[in-house]
């Protein structure tokens, strides 16, 4: 009678309660991770999105925004200036190249760096972009080629079965022959 009375008086309830505290001191509890894990991620959405939202800028920010663009541009006109003020004015020119190499090599050097490194950060930026933008279009290919296939088979179903050399030969047929002598070659070696 001890045991039947020990179920129904909710002792079965607290072992379970005791068994389960005993075992999330070795298991962390699945659903309790997930809801830590979620807060985690909501506060450091909530951290980027302040720490990289747009405030309102002012008339000095956009001054200096505007200065700190035109620094390539100044430097790109003031090098290229040169050329026609040393035809212009050659005497002046003598004065400001004579006084230039006065100059120590230091100075030089640091010029040199600073400029190469303005520069070319900015033809190392562009040249990541252009590889990117080449990826996205060799990714592409297998599409192009199989609406273009698609496209001719809609065109002409006759030829639908078509493949690639004899699409090259009719776009070289189509191009002028006479000005490019290999593409003539080719195409009279093919047909």
């Amino acid at each position: 009678m001890g045991l039947i009375s020990w179920v129904l008086g909710g002792g079965a309830k607290q072992a379970a309660a005791a068994v389960g505290q005993v075992a999330g001191v070795f298991k962390p509890n699945a659903e309790a991770s997930e809801t830590r894990g979620h807060a985690y991620d909501r506060a450091a959405l909530a951290q980027y999105t302040a720490e990289f939202a747009h405030p309102r800028r002012g008339w000095f920010d956009g001054l200096v925004d505007g200065l700190n663009r035109l620094v390539r541009p100044a430097i790109t006109f003031g090098l290229l200036g040169i050329l026609p003020a040393v035809v212009i004015w050659p005497e002046g020119a003598a004065i400001a190249f004579a006084a230039l190499a006065l100059l120590p090599a230091g100075y030089w050097a640091l010029v040199t760096v600073i400029i190469g490194f303005y520069f070319g950060g900015r033809m190392q930026l562009k040249a990541q972009d252009f590889q990117k933008s080449v990826q996205s279009a060799a990714n592409r290919a297998p599409e192009v080629i199989a609406n273009i296939k698609r496209l001719r088979s809609a065109l002409s179903p006759d030829e639908a079965a078509d493949d690639s050399p004899e699409l090259a030969l009719e776009l070289a047929q189509g191009l002028p022959q006479a000005e490019n002598a290999a593409v003539r070659d080719w195409a009279q070696e093919k047909g």
